[in-house]
């Protein structure tokens, strides 16, 4: 059994490899019951409770987009009751609610139920019989509320790799500062730092002071100072939670821990993370047409001999080892076993080798082969890496120079040229964060081999000429679209079509709206570029517009209108054709 090994040889996605699974992420909501949460503030159509179950909806909706596997439940306090669940799928054994809680979802995995349940809650009118069922309470012990999710994230069956509880309120004082309820909030909190389980607050009133009590509370569990802590705005918080995310969200985490040799003695350690991945759409499923069971598939290589003396066919299922990939070569096909595949897959083991330094001006734009990758040291591996990783940074950055070297990823993997390019951190994150950090970036580079001539463009071809004034406009037309590019302003319409597609499946929702961001807005650059319009046409003349060309099956009937040709019917017999030639058809006999 031999197959074409050069589709197998593939390497574009070669550094797309999965995370390895460290642990999932712990959500819990915990809201406000308490009558002041119900009520409507002037001008509001909702009431603040109203708000938290949108604002649940939408963080759940982009949980299953984001991490389908993190983990989300909903926690209510105030309560005058605490009903019990009503499914056995609910109840988790060992787990009580305490005085005036109550879990209204527990701690799992999104799932289109719990977004039901919540939306069901949102769309009632009575949110369920919620005052028969829960009630209204006031004067909760926010420990006890704490208390309880620091439970549900130990009782949920699974590592979590990072637990969040968020607090809805409108209450900017639950405990008085001289009460024993205050210092048992600030106990807790104590504890959830050392425990580190994150608290998040949403205020959800605009009059909120977070001086009075959650400031120091927040300060305490996120071990931050007083003075450098900046408190939720009601407007920002929400439209945050409220924003739709259609992207995945993945961990940041190296893709491979490899040694960079400068010479024959000399080394470091770096770690290689990518700048760039493309979005992984969910997985197509093959479904049984009558009953929609999921079809389970298996590829099995099989060779079989014919004989005529038994007249029958001898199979046997062959094992890896036992395949062979072959190239046709000269008119004849070569067969190689998969171990010399991955040999001449492999020139070099895995590392980065120094080859030299060049001018950066040797980096091109138009040699771009790939998306970048980003060294950094790792220190745990070889003592000094970050030391010799700084000098070599600030000595290339210095120099304006750039390392060549020969870059092999991981085991298997064919050698690429690659420069390492010094690069100074630059931030335009209005929160802060670094959009290119600083270090060295990998660009790839190509062979002499990959480098082509397009023939077309080595054909001398006269250029038209252009005037200084026409070039003139053209700088002015620049101006007034140029604008301020920056990634996370265009969002993927194909994924974003994907996910509406399937919410509107699962939800019965129509007219699902999709806004494409990377649509230009027409009316904006038509009304930026009307005073130039005139220039334009003076200059340049009106655009000439081509006519729309013509089908070749379309044609005209004896009415003057448009015919389409359509299926070929013969005709049955002589009285038939005579009847076609009076009318005037054709039909041509083959």
């Amino acid at each position: 059994m031999s197959t074409d090994w050069r589709a197998n040889y593939s390497d574009e996605e070669e550094d797309e490899q999965d995370d390895v699974f460290a642990g999932r992420s712990g959500l819990i909501l915990t809201v406000d019951c308490a009558s002041y949460m119900f009520e409507q503030e002037g001008g509001e159509s909702e009431s603040r409770f109203v708000e938290v179950l949108h604002i649940i909806e939408a963080m759940m909706r982009n949980k299953v987009v984001t991490n389908e596997t993190d983990l989300v439940g909903v926690v209510f306090y105030n309560t005058k009751h605490n009903p019990a669940p009503e499914t056995e799928e609910e109840l988790q054994p060992g787990l009580v609610a305490p005085r005036q809680c109550a879990i209204y979802l527990p701690l799992g995995a999104t799932s289109v139920e719990m977004i039901r349940k919540v939306r069901g809650m949102r769309e009632s009118d009575d949110l369920f019989g919620f005052d028969a069922k829960y009630g209204h309470a006031q004067g909760t012990s926010l420990s006890n509320v704490l208390w309880l999710c620091s439970r549900m994230f130990s009782h949920c069956g699974y590592k979590l790799a990072q637990s969040t509880i968020v607090l809805f309120t409108s209450n900017d004082q639950p405990h008085d500062c001289s009460s024993s309820e205050y210092q048992q909030a600030l106990v807790k909190a104590r504890d959830l730092q050392q425990k580190e389980i994150f608290v998040e607050l949403v205020p959800m009133s605009g009059s909120f002071e977070c001086g009075k009590f959650y400031k120091e509370f927040l300060c305490t569990v996120l071990e931050e100072e007083l003075d450098e802590f900046e408190c939720p705005v009601y407007e920002q918080s929400k439209e945050r939670l409220l924003h739709r995310l259609f992207v995945r969200s993945y961990k940041k985490r190296s893709i491979a821990g490899i040694k960079w040799h400068l010479s024959d003695d000399v080394s470091l350690a770096v770690n290689v993370y990518s700048l760039r991945r493309r979005p992984r759409y969910p997985k197509k499923v093959r479904l049984l047409r009558t009953t929609n069971e999921v079809i389970v598939s298996k590829r099995v290589h099989v060779s079989s001999t014919f004989s005529d003396e038994r007249e029958e066919e001898d199979t046997k299922v062959l094992l890896p080892g036992e395949q062979r990939k072959s190239i046709a070569i000269g008119g004849e096909k070569v067969s190689f076993k998969p171990e010399e595949v991955a040999q001449m897959k492999q020139l070099l083991p895995p590392g980065i080798r120094l080859l030299g330094f060049k001018p950066a001006s040797v980096i091109k734009m138009t040699n771009h082969l790939r998306s970048s990758l980003f060294l950094y040291p790792n220190e745990s591996y070889i003592n000094g890496s970050t030391t010799l990783y700084r000098a070599l940074y600030e000595k290339c950055l210095e120099k304006n120079q750039v390392a060549i070297c020969m870059l092999t990823m991981r085991r298997k993997q064919p050698s690429k040229l690659v420069a390492l390019v010094p690069q100074t951190e630059l931030a335009h994150d209005p929160l802060g964060e670094a959009d290119r950090h600083c270090g060295f970036r990998v660009d790839f580079i190509p062979f002499a081999g990959d480098i082509r001539k397009l023939p077309f463009l080595e054909e001398s071809a006269t250029a038209p000429e252009v005037t200084d004034e026409q070039t003139d406009l053209f700088k002015k037309m620049i101006k007034k679209v140029k604008f301020k590019f920056h990634p996370t302003h265009f969002e993927d319409p194909s994924s974003q079509n994907l996910f509406i597609n399937i919410e509107s499946l699962v939800f019965d929702v129509e007219d699902a709206e999709l806004f494409d961001s990377t649509r230009p807005d027409c009316d904006r650059i038509d009304t930026k570029l009307e005073p130039i319009l005139t220039d334009m046409e003076r200059l340049f003349g009106e655009d000439v517009e081509e006519a729309p060309k013509r089908r070749r099956n379309e044609g005209t009937d004896h009415d003057g209108e448009p015919r389409t040709k359509g299926p070929r019917v013969a005709p049955v017999n002589d009285e038939e054709l005579v009847n076609l030639l009076k009318q005037g058809k054709e039909y041509r006999i083959k």
